[in-house]
């Protein structure tokens, strides 16, 4: 367990938590400035907070009323930075190797050989970080971080650096560190993709206060994810079980009620909840079903509400018991003739559905 009970302020900024963690992978999500990385530097010591406590499992970090803080070397939890900071001058091998604990409770010890198979670096560990990629540097760094064998693991934003195909890739491997390690993991971040593939539980952090907490799926399905939306541009969140997915078509066929969502293909066995994003903007309307096109998502629905938002016309529409929310143009909301009560078709196309998590 880690109690956050406690404030630090920065400037005009001031962070404020009041919080109990218990699951094994809490992710805290918020943008740039809203106080994630310094949420993490109180907890891993870097900073002291102003007033308030930090406890972990019944350990005593900080306290302004006990006037106590516990320097980081004594907290023993591992850190992986956005940018991974390893030693230029020393080999992967040595990387991995600095800062592990000479002696400490033997059931506690983490293996190293098992860090290098699960992060697959054993051919990297005779290279000096100059000679990786930035994945390869990040997994390293991730390695070196578990080489530790820490009680907690902080992570901050670690995949921001890289691109979207390396952070696919590596998404998997922090997977399989949380499978194999019995190792508390905060994981601050921007990505919704990362927090559906990690968290136990998600925070939202908006300018420096926790304003909504819960499982993941239904925290970003539900209303309380507006912030995220907001944060993100992603307006659309839901969690949809899958009915078919065919490797030889192409495609996975997600129900939405008794309609079907059809999505680029993923192996996922029927059953399993797929979660998915979709920006407001790719939805197009129509007025008639039987239109020739290559979009193979073609769902009936009503609008329940319109909200014009400058130049903005914002649809919430009903689909099957699933809001979603739809922008249109000015000149199409009058040209359509769109209101409250109208029922029409709502067009997506499968490259427009970004897949949050693949199962």
């Amino acid at each position: 367990m880690l109690k956050l009970s406690f404030r630090k302020r920065l400037g005009n900024f001031q962070l404020e938590i009041d919080q109990i963690i218990t699951e094994k992978v809490t992710a805290v999500l918020g943008p740039s400035g809203s106080g994630k990385s310094t949420l993490l530097n109180c907890v891993s010591g870097i900073l002291h907070p102003d007033e308030g406590e930090l406890l972990f499992s019944g350990q005593t970090l900080y306290s302004s009323q006990q006037k106590k803080c516990l320097p980081p070397e004594k907290r023993h939890f591992g850190y992986v930075f956005q940018e991974g900071y390893l030693f230029p001058h020393l080999k992967v091998r040595q990387n991995i190797s600095y800062g592990r604990p000479r002696r400490l409770d033997s059931g506690k010890r983490i293996d190293t050989d098992a860090i290098i198979a699960i992060l697959e670096i054993g051919e990297l560990l005779d290279r000096y970080p100059s000679q990786l990629s930035g994945g390869q540097q990040q997994r390293v760094a991730i390695a070196r971080a578990l080489g530790m064998s820490p009680r907690f693991l902080l992570m901050d934003e670690p995949l921001t650096s890289l691109d979207a195909g390396l952070k696919n890739r590596i998404l998997p491997y922090l997977y399989h560190i949380k499978q194999a390690f019995d190792i508390p993991l905060l994981y601050v971040t921007h990505s919704i993709s990362e927090v559906m593939a990690l968290a136990d539980e998600a925070f939202v952090l908006s300018e420096g206060r926790i304003t909504a907490r819960g499982e993941p799926h239904q925290l970003l399905a539900s209303p309380s994810a507006l912030p995220v939306a907001q944060m993100t541009g992603v307006e659309n969140i839901l969690a949809l079980p899958v009915v078919v997915a065919s490797e030889k078509r192409g495609v996975t066929e997600l129900a939405l009620g008794e309609q079907r969502l059809i999505v680029s293909y993923t192996k996922a066995e029927p059953g399993a909840t797929m979660p998915i994003a979709i920006r407001a903007r790719d939805i197009i309307v129509a007025m008639d079903p039987d239109l020739r096109m290559s979009a193979r998502n073609i769902l009936r629905g009503t609008i329940r509400q319109i909200a014009v938002q400058g130049g903005r016309v914002m649809l919430s529409v009903d689909i099957e018991g699933h809001l979603l929310s739809v922008e249109v143009t000015s000149d199409a909301h009058e040209q359509l003739e769109l209101a409250e009560g109208t029922v029409c078709y709502f067009i997506i196309k499968a490259s427009a559905i970004n897949l949050l998590w693949e199962a």
